[in-house]
């Protein structure tokens, strides 16, 4: 963004400036339509935003949305319904015809800028998340001096900021129908890829990732150590069991996506790679709404209410959440009938 108020336009830019071919020429020469790509990430797109509007009815709900672990996942959720627009359906649409840097070059520069902020933002919150929930298990003083009421909502100002200082500083990442995922480098000039390095991205796909999964094995032993003299059978082991399977699969696949593009940046990476790491990121941003309905209780419970399949209503148990309970609120184990 400073590059764009420095020059004025996308394409006053040097660096980005497609002048020397027409659109149709440059997408003919460079591009490559992904038919299947395209079609399947617009329809997969659309339904993992519809996912996520029952999804968020119930985290709002008054009961939920005073836990400061809601009002991340919430925030999360909103970053997450803004990638998969851009990630998912404008990018599939993109593929499909076969589009390159210079076919949209202002559409493709802000999309750019919109889904780099959106990763590294939702990469920051996430970290915060495991440490909600990390802190309010094994140092509730701490959690509460932290989260409590309103300070959530300072917290979360944080990946907001980190969100803005990517998109106004930082190189954006650009669409390619070429390799079917968003690359640093236009491929307008020959030998000029290092002019487009972003130390900040390789930074936060590393340090920032790396950081959450370990949180989450931390956090996971913890979790263990506090019910292992819990009956196997109980709700509470259950509870815990499925969130160690969230924690898993939401960091399995983002720590995927940020092995490959770091990957990129210093060796040639084949193509089937890139594919892989490009829907992890998708995957990233789209997996906690499915892992949500189908592992967490008090979610999958409230969309079945909304929707009249589930009948009942939040109980008093979890209402009066207590002393205890409030460790397992922050972990998503808030057990409902």
């Amino acid at each position: 963004m400073n590059a764009l108020i420095k020059y004025g336009s996308v394409q006053a830019n040097p660096l980005y400036n497609c002048s020397s071919r027409t659109p149709q020429e440059w997408t003919t020469r460079e591009g490559v339509p992904r038919h299947v790509y395209g079609a399947t990430e617009v329809i997969c797109g659309i339904i993992f935003e519809l996912a996520y509007i029952p999804m968020l009815t119930v985290m709002f709900e008054k009961e939920y949305f005073k836990l400061s672990c809601y009002k991340i996942m919430i925030f999360l959720s909103l970053v997450d319904i803004i990638s998969i627009l851009v990630g998912g359906i404008i990018t599939g649409w993109l593929g499909y015809q076969g589009a390159v840097f210079c076919t949209y070059p202002e559409l493709i520069y802000y999309c750019g800028m919109i889904a780099e902020s959106m990763w590294c933002c939702s990469c920051l919150t996430a970290l915060i998340l495991v440490t909600n929930r990390l802190f309010d298990l094994q140092f509730p003083r701490i959690s509460k001096f932290l989260f409590d009421g309103n300070r959530t909502f300072l917290v979360i100002f944080l990946p907001v900021l980190y969100a803005f200082y990517f998109a106004f500083f930082c190189t954006p990442v650009l669409y390619t129908s070429k390799f079917h995922t968003f690359l640093l480098d236009p491929m307008i000039y020959e030998g000029k890829g290092l002019e487009y390095s972003n130390v900040s991205l390789m930074y936060n796909n590393f340090l920032v990732l790396f950081s959450t999964c370990f949180l989450y094995i931390i956090f996971c032993f913890v979790l263990g150590s506090k019910l292992k003299n819990v009956s196997s059978g109980s709700e509470a082991r259950n509870a815990s069991i499925q969130i160690f399977f969230q924690s898993a699969m939401i960091c399995g696949v983002n720590l995927m996506a940020s092995m490959v593009y770091v990957s990129m940046s210093f060796v040639e990476t084949p193509f089937w790679l890139i594919v892989v790491g490009h829907i992890c990121w998708q995957l990233g941003h789209a997996a906690p709404a499915f892992v949500y309905l189908t592992f967490n209780k008090t979610i999958r419970n409230g969309v079945l209410r909304k929707f009249g399949i589930k009948k009942g209503k939040i109980t008093n148990s979890t209402k009066k959440i207590t002393k205890s309970s409030v460790h397992f609120s922050s972990t998503h184990i808030i057990i409902t009938t």
